[in-house]
C-alpha cells in the first residue's frame, strides 16, 4: 500500500530496516515505536495528521488496520514499514505546515481575548493551574528556570497516550515559537524550554507524547493546532479555528487550546493565570503511569487523537 510520509520521518524511514514495536492500534491510526525512540503514526486519510504521520490512501471506513495487532511484528526502514499484515511503501513526502507570522501586538491581544472568552473545559486538573500560571509568568519574564520548573510538573499529567499536561505544553511550545517575532526578546525561549523538558520527559510520559513534545519544540503540530495559532496571530477567525481543534481527542483539543492561550499571554507579558475552565476534568490529578503500561492501548473510552478529524 502506498503512503505519504512526513519529511520529519525521513531518517527513520529511509534508514536501515529495523524492528519496531506497535504502541497502539485504533480504527484510524497505528502507532509504531522505532528502536531509536521515534514514533511513527500510520494513519488513514481521514485521521488527524500529526507531524510524525505516514498517511495512507485509505479512509478509516476501509478498516486498513483491522488485522494489525499490538503483539504483532513490525519493521521500519528502507523506504517502507510493516505492522503485521500491513505493508506500506513510502511513495511521496509532505512537510508539516507552519502558520503565518503574527500580525502585531494588537492583533495578538485581540485574538487572545476571543480565545479566552470561548475557552471550554480542558483535561488539565484544577490543581495544576498554578503550575500553568508559573509557566506563563516565567516565560513572560524570560525566567527559564521558573518556567521549566513549572512546566516539568505538567509532564505526564493525565491519562491516555497524550496526557493533558503534555497537550497543554505542546500547545504552548508551538504557539510560543510562532507568536514571537525574530526580534522579540523572547525569541528562542520555547526552544530553550523544550530542551529542559526533553531531559525529564523520558520515563515521565508515554513514548508517543514525548515524541510529539519534540515536534512541538520545533513548532510542529496537527493542522488544527497550527490553524488556531494562525488565527490568534490575526489571520483567521479564532472561533472557527477553535471549532476545528476542539473535536481532536477527548480533551486534547481543549488542552492544546489552553496551551495556545497561555503562550499568547506570556508573549504579551500578561502575568496572570489563564481562566479556569468549568466544569473540571472528569478525572483527579494523576500522573501518567510508567512507560511500559502507558504505551499499551487503553481500554478507556477514547483514543488520544480522535477519529474523523483531518487535514487541510
Amino acid at each position: 500500500m502506498p503512503g505519504a510520509a512526513s519529511r520529519r520521518l525521513r531518517a527513520v524511514l529511509m534508514g536501515p530496516l529495523r524492528p519496531a514495536r506497535v504502541l497502539g492500534v485504533f480504527p484510524a491510526v497505528v502507532y509504531l515505536l522505532h528502536e531509536g525512540g521515534a514514533v511513527v503514526a500510520v494513519c488513514a486519510t481521514d485521521a488527524v495528521r500529526l507531524p510524525n504521520s505516514v498517511v495512507l490512501a485509505a479512509p478509516r471506513a476501509a478498516a486498513p488496520f483491522a488485522d494489525v495487532e499490538v503483539t504483532g511484528p513490525a519493521w521500519l526502514g528502507a523506504g517502507r514499514l510493516r505492522a503485521g499484515p500491513l505493508a506500506v511503501t513510502v511513495t511521496r513526502w509532505w512537510t508539516p505546515r507552519r502558520p503565518l507570522p503574527v500580525s502585531g501586538t494588537d492583533a495578538l491581544g485581540a485574538g487572545l481575548g476571543v480565545l479566552e472568552a470561548a475557552m471550554v473545559p480542558s483535561g488539565l486538573p484544577q490543581a495544576a493551574l498554578a503550575d500553568l500560571d508559573g509557566l506563563v509568568g516565567g516565560a513572560g519574564q524570560g525566567d527559564l528556570d521558573r518556567a521549566a520548573r513549572a512546566a516539568s510538573r505538567l509532564v505526564g499529567l493525565g491519562p491516555g497516550l497524550t496526557p493533558s499536561g503534555d497537550d497543554v505544553l505542546a500547545g504552548f511550545l508551538v504557539a510560543h515559537r510562532h507568536l514571537t517575532p525574530p526580534a522579540h526578546p523572547l525569541a528562542g525561549f520555547a526552544g530553550a524550554l523544550a530542551a529542559r523538558l526533553g531531559a525529564v520527559a523520558d520515563g515521565r510520559t508515554t513514548a508517543l507524547s514525548a515524541d510529539l513534545l519534540g515536534h512541538a519544540a520545533r513548532g510542529e503540530g496537527c493542522p488544527q493546532l497550527i490553524g488556531l495559532v494562525e488565527a490568534v496571530a490575526g489571520h483567521a477567525s479564532v472561533a472557527s479555528r477553535l471549532g476545528d481543534l476542539l473535536p481532536v481527542g477527548h480533551t486534547s483539543g481543549a488542552d492544546l487550546a489552553l496551551g495556545v492561550a497561555a503562550a499568547a499571554r506570556a508573549v504579551l507579558g500578561t502575568d496572570a493565570p489563564p481562566p479556569a475552565p468549568r466544569p473540571g476534568p472528569p478525572w483527579p490529578l494523576v500522573r501518567c503511569p510508567s512507560r511500559a503500561a502507558s504505551d499499551t492501548p487503553l481500554a478507556g473510552p477514547v483514543p488520544p487523537y480522535p477519529l474523523g478529524e483531518e487535514i487541510s
